[in-house]
């Protein structure tokens, strides 16, 4: 999945397997997927590689992809009656989340997409969750509904 905006800054993240492949327990094999992802900042890019979503987390990011395409087209402005607050996405595990920072013009948004812990950037790391680099992207209405097609795609061989 590639959620990037018109100057190449954003995010792209593919599960590349679960955390306890050869657990006998389809429990605990199935329990975290791990996920490989590359940021793209205004000069920088960094990769990162850690099972920060559990399998029942995953399916939420093309929900909530699909979600705010849909509100994009009804929303048109942040004055919209749905309040910003209730456009975030967050996990177990604080690594990753994404919130809507504006509605702009038709069918387009502002995500912020927080990246913390074994998420942030090398020149950034800390120990201690709550102080997430922040990637800004404004995305249209066509790129979500892609971004989210291609993220089922993502899961569907690694299922809860």
């Amino acid at each position: 999945m590639r959620l990037t905006d018109v100057d190449g800054y954003g995010l792209e993240l593919r599960v590349s397997g679960y955390q306890f492949p050869d657990a006998e327990d389809l429990r605990q094999r199935r329990s975290w997927h791990q996920v490989t992802g590359t940021a793209w900042c205004a000069d920088r890019s960094w990769s990162f590689r850690y099972p920060a979503l559990t399998c029942s987390d995953s399916p939420a990011i093309s929900a909530w992809l699909r979600a705010v395409a849909d509100a994009c087209v009804s929303a048109g402005t942040a004055s919209a009656d749905r309040p910003l607050s209730d456009s975030a996405l967050t996990f177990t595990e604080p690594n990753l989340a994404f919130a809507v920072a504006e509605y702009r013009r038709p069918e387009a948004v502002v995500v912020r997409i927080g990246l913390d812990l074994e998420y942030s950037p090398p020149w950034r790391r800390h120990h201690q969750a709550g102080d997430p680099f922040v990637l800004t992207c404004l995305v249209g209405r066509q790129d979500l509904l892609d971004a989210a097609a291609a993220w089922d795609e993502e899961i569907a061989p690694f299922p809860a």
